[in-house]
């Protein structure tokens, strides 16, 4: 068995400690930030284990129950699917005995089975819930646990169950036990459906980065979560990033879909659902027609509610698929506004067209996700069948803005100088200035952006193999699937050889990375006839802009989540980055802080403490990652202290790169804050005390040089996931 001492240690975690001993001990995790981490091959074969391990579990009887929820509110079972291959990982990392494995898996897969017995105009009101409503949904656990009492009695599965959405800290005496008399595998699962709910997009909040959820999950440790399993949860994930990649889901479900043998609850699954042969060739010309019209189309059935929503629809109105499918159609929801603000004439027109079984027509503005209206034409039609009666309704939404503006960009396009010759998009040279102006808008206030960068996995095999034509070929039809996959706001470009970018204006880190998961899924089953009628692979890096980014570090920290990619076994999508952030509140807090770096510019020393949630392994771990992507220099590491050489960005107008540029010194030191109230258990967390200073004698005099500190400053917060520690703080 592979040796996975370092990853897989059992509770209770240890920490650093303070004191000598804990300054040596730091020392020597600092020391490690000049060491280049080679990952064996034991990773992928602990990796494969535990994937197959899920796929293999005998559900029997449960597996008709996770149908039913399924057939019940599709989007409640891809999210009790996400959770329970997310708690088999951890699982594996934390070496739980296998039935305490499969009982947690089991748990996680069937946690929200309550839904079942929920109202669908509850379960699928678009709108916030009333109380009475929320009152119904707080009775899911119980509900889940009376269904599951009638095919198990296994109380330590049903005590999970029961318990997965209780506090760590409970508020209430009527719930039951607290923290660690709490089960493991309910706690465990709590976390990983938090995280899941945080990282998926609803239609009325859109998906955080992983590094964003990861710190909502650390700030509710000791109430809401275990705070010793949300750090190893963190833990997990900076180690091993991959870890809940898509092609798991995908392997699973193919898995699920097959008849096992007799399982664990005693019944044989037997085939509780049918499958259909395969789709007829019309519907595979309707669907590859809807998946190609820039119009938005949209389905729903006799209820209104929505069952189709295709990829035009999502790129208008920035809601993706998973997020508004099972939902009830209403305006509000879908961003409709009336063209006149002033008539004040709320008609959803879905329910106009079903009540009266005719076409609805009306020209509307669709409220997008960055705030800007869009003008549309909305037409919605009834749909009738053999027998009486309406079906359901398709929406069609056009968009209006004037197209003039862009055909002008599009004829005065220099072919020659921004077009790669073989593929048709954009060159190196083209995508370097996008990626500048979009920078420099970002950093000014303007709109975030994620980046997307891609290779194809093996690439010189193919070459050797079927020659350079047939590398041509692959790298021909991976350009044209991007290009499918794009929007026309986005740059896709050939950064080299077989390696592409994508950059994506007004777009998350997750919504990029459930892209760029798209577009693997959709390469690796295009087969191509110069490889024999084969396929290939790509690895994907993906990250968004954040405070004090340049288009160099951001492209740094892209590459580094695309090299982890093909570190970890290749063909998957891997995210960096915490986003940029969206609480205003902090960042004002953040410019109140910081600007005492303008107030004294005779000061050629600037001091500043930055306070992170995560213990000190974990902050040098991103540490690690702030050094690597701004390319800077390991000056001397010692005890607690690491001082870094690196070239801070000043604004524009130097003719050579050195004006434009100033070397500064970063001395960090690293200590522990631990809560000081005995009767409340705290995580602990690292101060990081940063001293900034001009390392050339030119240079104190450039009256950019707090500007430059600023942004530095911004970027090692926004790595730490830290806050500015307050001058009254301990």
């Amino acid at each position: 068995m592979t040796d996975t001492t370092a990853t897989n240690a059992p509770l209770p975690f240890c920490s650093v400690e303070a004191g000598s001993d804990g300054h040596a001990r730091l020392g020597e995790l600092l020391a490690g930030l000049q060491a280049v981490s080679q990952p064996g091959d034991g990773q992928a074969k602990t990796e494969r284990r535990f994937e197959n391990h899920l796929a293999l579990v005998r559900l029997g009887i449960a597996t008709s129950l996770f149908y039913a929820l399924r057939a019940k509110h599709a989007p409640t079972a891809a999210h009790c699917l996400r959770v329970a291959l997310s708690c088999s990982a951890w699982a594996e990392r934390l070496g739980l005995e296998d039935s305490t494995r499969d009982r947690i898996e089991v748990a996680a897969l069937l946690h929200d089975l309550g839904k079942i017995g929920i109202p669908d105009r509850i379960l699928r009101k678009p709108g916030k819930l009333t109380t009475e409503e929320q009152l119904v949904m707080d009775g899911c656990p119980k509900l889940g646990c009376e269904i599951l009492r009638g095919c198990t009695s296994d109380r330590e599965l049903l005590q999970i169950v029961n318990h997965a959405s209780t506090w760590y800290e409970s508020r209430r005496e009527q719930d039951g036990p607290r923290r660690d008399a709490l089960p493991l595998g309910a706690r465990m699962l709590a976390i990983a459906d938090a995280f899941d709910a945080m990282t998926t997009d609803t239609v009325y909040r859109r998906a955080m980065s992983r590094e964003r959820a990861i710190q909502e999950l650390i700030d509710g440790s000791c109430t809401q979560f275990d705070p010793e399993l949300a750090l190893d949860f963190n833990r997990m994930l900076e180690l091993r990033p991959e870890m809940l990649h898509g092609a798991v889901v995908h392997r699973w479900l193919q898995q699920l879909h097959q008849d096992g043998d007799q399982g664990v609850w005693g019944v044989s699954p037997g085939s509780p659902r049918s499958i259909p042969a395969g789709p007829h060739r019309e519907s595979l010309f309707c669907s590859h027609l809807i998946g190609s019209l820039k119009d938005g189309v949209a389905f729903t059935d006799a209820e209104g509610t929505i069952t189709q929503w295709s990829p035009g629809m999502q790129s208008l109105t920035s809601i993706t698929a998973e997020a508004i499918l099972g939902q009830t159609w209403s305006n509000e929801s879908i961003g409709l506004l009336e063209r006149d603000a002033s008539e004040h004439n709320e008609t959803c027109l879905v329910k106009v067209c079903l009540d009266t079984s005719s076409v609805v027509a009306q020209p509307m503005l669709v409220r997008r996700a960055q705030g800007d209206t869009m003008r549309v034409h909305v037409q919605v039609s009834p749909v009738f069948g053999p027998k009486p009666g309406i079906h359901g309704t398709v929406i069609l939404i056009r968009d209006l803005s004037d197209q003039a503006n862009l055909e002008e960009q599009l004829e005065s396009l220099h072919q020659k100088t921004t077009r790669d010759p073989l593929t048709g998009v954009y060159n190196r040279a083209h995508f370097d200035s996008a990626l500048d102006n979009l920078a420099q808008k970002a950093s000014e206030g303007g709109s975030s952006f994620s980046l997307i960068i891609c290779d194809i996995d093996h690439f010189k095999r193919v070459n050797d193999l079927h020659g350079h034509p047939a590398g041509d070929e692959a790298i021909i039809r991976f350009a044209g699937l991007l290009n499918s996959h794009s929007r026309d706001e986005d740059v896709v470009a050939r950064y080299g050889g077989e390696e592409f970018v994508i950059l994506a204006p007004n777009c998350d880190n997750g919504t990029a990375a459930r892209r760029a998961e798209a577009i693997r899924i959709a390469l690796e089953s295009t087969l191509l006839p110069s490889l024999g009628g084969e396929s290939v692979t790509a690895s994907f890096g993906v990250t968004e802009f954040q405070a004090g980014d340049t288009g160099e570090t951001i492209l740094a920290r892209a590459d580094r989540a695309l090299l982890k990619a093909k570190d970890n076994g290749r063909n998957r999508v891997i995210q960096l980055g915490s986003g940029n952030r969206v609480d205003l509140a902090g960042e004002s807090n953040q410019r109140r802080w910081l600007g005492w770096f303008d107030t004294d510019a005779s000061q050629h020393q600037r001091e500043i403490d930055v306070i992170t949630p995560v213990p000190l392994d974990l902050a040098i771990e991103k540490l690690r990652g702030f050094i690597a992507d701004h390319d800077a220099e390991i000056i001397s590491v010692r005890e607690n202290h690491v001082c870094i050489k690196l070239q801070a960005p000043c604004r524009p107008g130097g003719r050579r790169r050195s004006d434009r540029q100033v070397s500064v010194r970063v001395q960090m030191t690293l200590s522990e804050v631990r809560n000081h109230v005995p009767s409340i258990q705290r995580p602990v967390k690292t101060n990081v005390h940063i001293e900034l200073q001009p390392i050339r004698n030119r240079d104190r005099r450039n009256r950019e040089l707090s500007t430059c500190f600023n942004r530095v400053v911004s970027s090692l917060r926004s790595y730490l996931m830290g806050e500015i520690k307050k001058s009254d703080d301990e």
